[in-house]
């Protein structure tokens, strides 16, 4: 063997050295290469599911916030109506109210009102004198044709024939004995009866007016609860006495509701 060709001999172990350091070499990038490939296939793979979810927990919360809101709205409604129900029942209680007051409002018309013939009719066996025939005011007469001989007094005086201090209640007016004694207006007799001035008839009249007659006579025919006219003779003139007025004369008495008053203050002027 040449020398030539003992130095090619001798090189061909090193070329196949460096030939497998080149596959070696070519194996281990492939291998990287791949695991490279896998991993970002899997991150790849990560990210496609996490994307899945995320749409699908989109959807769900989607899901669930529209069913809130249709219960929120069916709750809504429900309390529309609920509130619609408590407006209709105020309303109502109001209206009610209203009625009621309207009611308590109204006038009512009291057995003093009622006209004193259906009033007779319908309560027979009531007592005439407690019915207040009208409230107007009467229309009154003198009941004797004479002067006044005394006036009315709210003020002591001092009464001679008594000998005391006293009121004078009333008037006094000149009638001659046996004369007629009328009624001052109409009215329904009260009460009769003598006392220390002789005999006496009271008689009540509309608007609360009470008149009394003193020092008459004859009066037997007159009975309680009978109905007087104005101008009615109720009886003749007597003899008054206890009174500082000695002349012959009748004491006459006014009150009105059941407060006494001047009689000359209702009475036509002499």
């Amino acid at each position: 063997m040449n020398q030539q060709q003992k130095k090619e001999t001798k090189k061909l172990p090193s070329f196949y050295i460096a030939l497998c350091c080149c596959v070696l070499a070519i194996g281990i990038a492939g291998y990287f290469t791949e695991r490279h490939n896998s991993d970002s296939s899997s991150m790849l793979s990560n990210e496609i599911a996490d994307n899945s979810g995320s749409e699908v927990f989109s959807d769900s919360t989607d899901k669930f916030t529209s069913s809130a809101l249709n219960v929120s709205e069916d709750e809504t409604q429900e309390a529309s109506s609920a509130n619609v129900e408590e407006s209709s029942e105020v309303v109502s209680d109001t209206e009610t109210a209203q009625s009621t007051d309207t009611q308590a409002d109204m006038p009512v018309m009291s057995e003093q009102q009622v006209p004193v013939e259906d009033y007779a009719v319908n309560n027979p066996d009531v007592d005439q004198t407690a019915v207040i025939v009208s409230s107007e005011q009467p229309a009154f007469i003198m009941p004797v044709n004479g002067n006044t001989l005394e006036g009315y007094s709210d003020k002591l005086k001092y009464n001679e024939q008594l000998s005391d201090w006293r009121t004078h209640n009333g008037i006094d007016i000149a009638a001659n004995t046996g004369c007629s004694v009328q009624a001052v207006a109409d009215g329904v007799i009260d009460e009769t009866g003598k006392d220390a001035m002789g005999e006496y008839v009271i008689i009540s009249h509309a608007a609360g007016f009470i008149t009394k007659y003193m020092g008459l006579e004859n009066i037997e025919n007159l009975t309680v609860g009978k109905e007087i006219k104005s101008g009615e003779v109720i009886g003749t003139s007597g003899k008054c006495t206890g009174e500082n007025v000695t002349d012959p004369h009748i004491h006459f008495e006014m009150s009105k509701d059941g407060v006494l008053v001047n009689p000359t203050d209702y009475l036509p002027q002499q």
